[in-house]
């Protein structure tokens, strides 16, 4: 059934957020990144990836948040717990693992001075230790990130004692998305994207769908749910703690190539997978600050996209971008999911081209704010999380 599609009902729903403008400077300023740095990435739950990453006892991965100058070991002991670590050797503070991933099943060693790491983060070896100094194995371990996992997702925070649990942190969002079977949906694709814009300049193009029929007009087409004007909807709308969900609706009417037609009609006897979990067709998680859960229907599966917006400078940014997909139970869903690959692809590297040419805009100081329509109400509520979150600890 369509949604009705009502003009300015996001105002109405959340009357608290106002309709004002958001200013640019935080966009640009060498203060506010610094500001974000300490009060918020050294004081939230961050993304750092999937247990999946690290399937078997030994494996790792590192993650680096830049932002806060932290590289973050994240292994998988021989005990079959997945745990996180500062990538640091206790001895001189040499960077233990080099690689981005790989696996040290048992042990992982200082490549400077051979110091021996369990794959549970304890010391246990060091050369040459009887010439050290009342040296203790035992209080030289690798220092312990704490750490937690919700649905398979791996979080860190900074800060050794949060204020909150990664579960009260993400509030309404793990209520909504508890049990949806992620794991069931294994990573096809990574990309990596170096940008020269600011982390939220391409996480607020990505929170909204008004660009859709002027800059992917011509990849997207009428794939969306449009009112009479032409102009995308949400059908919905919900704020989650400092989270925030929207959804949409494919067009019913969208025409679709020969090639789409082909590949998108049911399959007989593959029955349409819909998870309880989702709100619409086409679902867009923002966890704060920097991470992103996109859930869609494609054929007669689920499929989901995470974003993170990696910070590496006021005017710089990595995007990755994974991609997850079912395992396909024919060769027409195998060609379908690397067809949806490919327009994801491509779809977003428009946005890419427009997030530079944004931060170009904000930087050069022309305008004091952005101005923001009913269906941007994400962004506002994203602006204003993040310097209510600034100015809570700002003023602490």
């Amino acid at each position: 059934m369509k949604t009705v599609m009502r003009e300015k009902q996001w105002a109405e729903k959340y009357p608290a957020l106002g309709t004002g403008p958001v200013p640019t400077e935080p966009y640009f300023s060498d203060e506010h990144y610094a500001l974000e740095r300490d009060l918020i990435f050294r004081r939230t739950w961050i993304n750092v990836g999937r247990v999946d990453d690290v399937p078997e006892p030994g494996d790792f991965i590192v993650r680096e948040i830049a932002i806060c100058k932290v590289s973050v070991l994240v292994m998988r002991g021989s005990d079959g717990v997945v745990r996180c670590f500062h990538n640091v050797c206790s001895h001189r503070g040499n960077t233990l693992v080099l690689d981005e991933r790989g696996s040290c099943p048992g042990s992982v060693y200082c490549h400077f001075h051979n110091w021996v790491y369990s794959d549970t983060g304890q010391l246990i070896r060091v050369p040459d230790e009887e010439n050290f100094f009342d040296l203790d194995k035992a209080e030289h371990g690798l220092t312990p990130i704490k750490s937690d996992i919700w649905e398979g997702f791996v979080f860190v925070h900074l800060d050794p004692e949060p204020a909150e649990t990664l579960r009260e942190y993400l509030g309404g969002v793990a209520e909504q998305l508890d049990g949806c079977p992620f794991h069931e949906m294994p990573l096809m694709q990574t990309y990596l994207v170096d940008e020269r814009a600011n982390w939220k300049v391409g996480l607020d193009a990505q929170n909204e769908l008004y660009h859709l029929p002027f800059q992917h007009r011509r990849i997207l087409g009428d794939s969306f749910m449009m009112n009479d004007s032409g102009h995308c909807r949400f059908q919905d709308v919900n704020l989650y703690n400092y989270h925030t969900v929207w959804s949409c609706e494919y067009d019913p009417t969208h025409k679709p190539t020969p090639l789409e037609a082909m590949l998108f009609a049911a399959e007989d006897g593959v029955p349409l997978i819909r998870y309880p979990q989702m709100i619409g067709e086409f679902d867009f998680f923002v966890i704060f600050p920097n991470f992103v859960i996109l859930l869609f229907e494609v054929g007669n599966a689920v499929s989901y996209v995470s974003y993170n917006f990696w910070p590496l400078a006021v005017d710089r940014t990595i995007w990755e971008i994974r991609m997850h997909f079912k395992e396909p139970v024919s060769s027409r869903e195998r060609f379908r999911q690397e067809y949806f690959k490919c327009l994801i692809r491509d779809t977003l590297q428009e946005d890419t081209v427009a997030h530079e040419n944004v931060h170009a805009g904000l930087a050069s100081g022309a305008k004091p704010h952005v101005i923001l329509q009913d269906d941007e109400a994400p962004i506002r509520y994203f602006h204003k999380v993040l310097e209510d979150h600034v100015g809570f600890y700002r003023n602490a």
